[in-house]
């Protein structure tokens, strides 16, 4: 027995130590941890040096990662941003998933796969990294813009499919042995099951926090919520299902209730433990020497898979009446295989050959490891394609080339609506440029001139008679379309007032060099709006109030110099 505890506690710390350096090492490099784990664990594992001797305590524990994972996942599922994001989530999403799941089915039978491998196989390649997709869009600082809104959504509706594919995927393996009717059967009685389970876990599991939150002692929320994901894990378990989906649907109560965020913050450290133990267990299963003497078959076959995903996006998006440049980005983002993959992989275990898993877990690998460097060509190429294919984008269908003199209000968002009302009170002629189809029946209804379009395409800005236009305002909150916009607008007339509106300041440089007239960053205004309001409670005079924000606006745009009209330009 001492043994055995000495042995085990031998792996965990090997593991935890060469996981450390490994990841360490990637963080520099700026390659994502969870191919640090996974190559921790192909490393150590019995088909490289072989130092791991207890690999199955090892799988035990990454089972409790993927229940905290999902357990997370169901507390941070988003209803509001759901609703908010519904339009990218019900079309682009869907169309995303089941295009994918279809083709990959079609290919795989193809090559020779039966029907519930095919499936499985559909099932694992359609998703795509949530947390590398995420990462990458904050990075650029582009959640916000319409390729990031687009790929957020479809990241969010692969999140509420992962569980129901896990819930699937045991089904299919017993698909050969038993007949379709019976597999339809056994799936209703254990979604039944579930339903039921739902209903009372709703009732119970909020009380039961109550009590726990309640309590002075720190430790007990945190045991408190470990014992609910897993609990609901086990209940599922025993109805024939993943343990995953029973946290997934716990996480889901438990985010109705006022003690989601904190439970969050109670799980984090476990979860994130636990789930490096699964991305190690994972690259425990590689067998290195066959994957070096494959290493052309995986490569093509990833390449393959990941062109094949892009040109999905790319195509739901020119379906959806979305630029080609939205497209090409988003699908830049979600062109991966996911994390979620994962866990299906270790589901399939039985059902897939082992050469085929084996495969899989170094293609995703590889795919998550290739998505920056992609995202980045494909923002090289998109300067390419805004302007070379506009046949592909749509283009209004009311044109104004006989507006003169008046304002092109690009975005029809909140600025662009109060803009336009502004202007319609003070009878200045104006047209708004819109991509949402949405905002452009709102604006419609409300006898608002607009042109339905990407303001990047010239044949838009023209439709909106740029040539003869005072001035263009850019009130969209995409940084990307921003700039491409500005530019643009300044080749189409190279004397036109184009104001810019942009969140950030480090955007400041980029859109004048782009040929903006005047950029408005919210994120410096608005702390000047605050100093102003401040100073205001201080009975500081008005003179020295003034003086004060005039010297923190020179200090600020100091690269910066003041036109004749008295507002900032390059």
């Amino acid at each position: 027995m001492a043994h055995l505890t000495a042995s085990l506690v031998e792996t965990i710390l090997l593991v935890i130590g060469v996981s450390i350096l490994v990841v360490a090492l990637f963080q520099r490099l700026r390659i994502p941890a969870v191919v640090g784990f996974i190559l921790t664990g192909v490393l150590i594992g019995p088909h490289g040096l072989g130092w791991v001797k207890e690999a199955e305590t090892i799988q035990l524990l990454a089972e409790i990662g993927v229940v905290l994972l999902l357990f997370s996942l169901g507390i941070e599922f988003s209803t509001e941003r759901l609703l908010q994001l519904r339009h990218y989530v019900l079309r682009a999403g869907l169309a995303q998933v089941l295009g994918t799941v279809a083709l990959c089915m079609f290919g795989a039978l193809l090559l020779g796969y039966s029907l519930a491998q095919a499936v499985a196989l559909g099932m694992i390649i359609s998703l795509s990294s949530t947390a590398v997709g995420v990462k990458l869009l904050k990075q650029r600082e582009e959640l916000d813009s319409t390729h990031g809104r687009m790929a957020l959504g479809v990241l969010l509706l692969q999140d509420v499919m992962a569980p129901l594919f896990m819930a699937i995927l045991p089904f299919l393996a017993q698909a050969s042995a038993l007949s379709p009717m019976a597999v339809a059967g056994r799936i209703a009685l254990t979604m039944l099951s579930m339903v039921a389970v739902y209903f009372v876990a709703r009732g119970l599991v909020p009380l039961t926090l109550r009590w726990l939150m309640a309590s002075d002692a720190r430790e007990v929320p945190v045991l408190g919520s470990l014992f609910i994901a897993l609990l609901m894990g086990f209940i599922t378990q025993r109805l024939g299902l993943s343990p995953a989906l029973g946290a997934f649907v716990a996480g889901i109560i438990i985010s109705e209730t006022p003690y989601s965020h904190q439970i969050t913050a109670n799980i984090a450290p476990f979860r994130d433990s636990f789930l490096a133990l699964f991305f190690i267990s994972v690259g425990l299963l590689v067998n290195f020497t066959h994957l070096l003497n494959a290493w052309w078959q995986v490569l093509t076959w990833t390449l393959l898979l990941m062109v094949l995903k892009w040109a999905i996006v790319v195509g739901v998006a020119y379906l959806s009446r979305r630029p080609l440049r939205v497209g090409l980005i988003a699908g830049a983002v979600l062109l991966n295989i996911g994390e979620f993959s994962f866990v299906l992989m270790g589901q399939a275990r039985g059902l897939l050959p082992d050469d085929l898993l084996q495969g899989l877990v170094a293609g995703t690998s590889l795919s998550i490891l290739l998505t920056p460097l992609l995202l980045a060509a494909t923002y090289r190429l998109t300067l390419y394609a805004t302007g070379h294919f506009e046949m592909i984008e749509r283009i209004g269908q009311h044109l104004h080339p006989t507006l003169r003199d008046h304002v092109i209000i690009v975005g029809y968002g909140l600025n662009g609506r109060n803009l336009a009302h502004v202007l319609r009170e003070l009878d200045v002629p104006f047209v708004v440029v819109e991509l949402n189809g949405a905002l452009v029946r709102e604006a419609q209804k409300q006898d608002i001139p607009v042109v339905y379009g990407d303001a990047a395409n010239p044949e838009i800005l023209k439709a909106a008679g740029i040539q003869h236009a005072r001035a263009v305002v850019l009130a969209m909150s995409d940084p990307i379309s921003t700039r491409y916009t500005v530019r643009t607008a300044r080749e189409l007339n190279p004397t036109v007032y184009v104001v810019a509106r942009t969140r950030y300041l480090a955007e400041i440089e980029p859109l004048y060099a782009a040929g903006a007239t005047d950029v408005i960053p919210e994120e410096f205004e608005a702390f000047v709006e605050i100093a102003d309001r401040v100073l205001q409670i201080l009975s500081v005079d008005e003179e020295m109030r003034q003086r004060i924000i005039h010297a923190c606006r020179a200090r600020h745009y100091k690269m910066l110099q003041e036109t004749r009209e008295g507002i900032f330009a390059n």
